[in-house]
This record gives structure tokens, sequence and C-alpha cells, in this order.
């Protein structure tokens, strides 16, 4: 996550105030940025008007849109960590669909970890796998066991990453961005099936409770030939 990234979002998530201090905290835990250079960029930040200093707080403003941040646990950074160790030159991106729960009213009972990775290394990827963890693994691919069995058991599932996709950095673990995810459910099967009709829902939640990019919503989307769907729900939810 950029320093600007993690102040924004720390501050948009504590409209009561945020001390400076806390902040601090916080950047030093999700980032590789700390000293100085945060707290440049926070007197920045102000500056900009971006967020609102009163006395001794920090408070967003009343149209802030935070950076949206995945779902991350100590579970998914280790499992992330183990698999760079043994693909350390391999570009790997991991999230759980637990990410979509902020995003959806009515959230099924699908427990799945989500690896992206080059079309090439996906077989390596998966067979690694079935050595670092006890959940299930199934490749993208394995389209029919995913649906019947993500409802019942937690599932790995691997699958190949287009180029330039867009991700993040959440203290060294590659993650995809929001506008990643969001061309992604319309993409995947187990993850349409997830959602299910939710779709429209999904991307109205998105816009209106985070910061989206539009542009690389678009630009990734017609990478996975969705660019003509995902433009029909921005013009249906009038975004």
């Amino acid at each position: 996550m950029k320093t600007t990234d993690a102040i924004l979002f720390y501050i948009g998530n504590h409209p009561q105030g945020a001390c400076s201090g806390e902040v601090m905290t916080f950047v030093k835990e999700n980032t590789s940025s700390f000293g100085k250079s945060a707290r440049s960029i926070l007197g920045r930040l102000v500056r900009e008007g971006r967020i609102i200093k009163k006395g001794t707080l920090y408070y967003p403003p009343d149209s802030f849109k935070p950076p949206f941040v995945p779902f991350l646990d100590d579970s998914l950074k280790e499992l992330y960590s183990s698999v760079k160790g043994a693909m350390p030159f391999a570009n790997i991106c991991i999230w759980h669909t637990d990410s979509l729960v902020p995003l959806m009213h009515d959230v099924p009972n699908f427990r799945m970890t989500l690896f992206g990775v080059e079309s090439a290394s996906v077989p390596f990827l998966a067979d690694s796998l079935e050595n670092m963890t006890d959940s299930l693994v199934l490749r993208e691919s394995d389209n029919d066991i995913i649906l019947r069995l993500a409802s019942r058991r937690n599932l790995v599932v691997v699958g190949p990453m287009v180029s330039q996709a867009p991700t993040m950095d959440i203290v060294g673990v590659t993650v995809p961005s929001l506008e990643k995810i969001l061309v992604d459910i319309l993409c995947d099967n187990a993850l349409r099936a997830m959602t299910g009709s939710q779709a429209y829902e999904i991307y109205s939640a998105a816009f209106d409770r985070f910061n989206v990019e539009k542009k690389k919503l678009l630009r990734y989307a017609g990478r996975r030939n969705r660019k003509q769907e995902v433009e029909k729900i921005l013009k249906e939810i009038g975004s």
C-alpha cells in the first residue's frame, strides 16, 4: 500500500478523528515508509484539503471516499510468504472472498483464497500449494468442483493473471486493487456464482463507499474482454 493510501484509508475509517501517532503507527505497520516522509505526506494532504486537521486530530472531509483495502489476515500473509519462497521471481497475487463482504448485502457461504499468477506458472503454483495448506487446492479451470464444494469447505483456487493487472502492495503482499476485483467477479465462473445477481449492487456500493479509478477499471475490463459489460453496469448505477 502506498503511504498516501494508507493515511487516507486510516483517517477515512476514523470519522471521529485520529491523532498523528495513530496514523503513523498504521503507516508503519502497512507500508515500507515511515518517519519524516510519512509526516510530510500527512501535511501535504492537509494542505490539499484531502483531509482536515482540527486541533491535534485529523478528519476526513464530508465527501471523502477512502481507498479500498482487501481483506488480509495473518494466515494469508503467511501463505503468500511461503509461496514467494518457492517462487521468488513469479508475479503472484492473493486475495480472499471475504474482501467482498463490505460490498454485498446478502453474503453467501463461499470461502475461497484466490491466487493469480502467469499462465505458465499455474501448474507449479497449484502443486506447491498442496504442500503448504490443509485447504483443498484447485485450479480455476476446475469450475464444476469449485461450484460444488465452495459452500462446504475452504478452497484455494489458482488461476492465470493477465499482464498489467491492477494490483497493490500491502506489507510485501501483492493483492488486487478494487478495480481488478470488480472486473474479476464478472469473469470467473466461481465468483459469478458467488455474487449471483448482486453485481450491480457490488458496483454501486464500491462507487458509493470507496475511491474507484474508472479509467483503470475500464482498461482492465478491456484486457479481460468485459469492457462493454462494465460500461453497461456503470451506466445503470449512474457512475
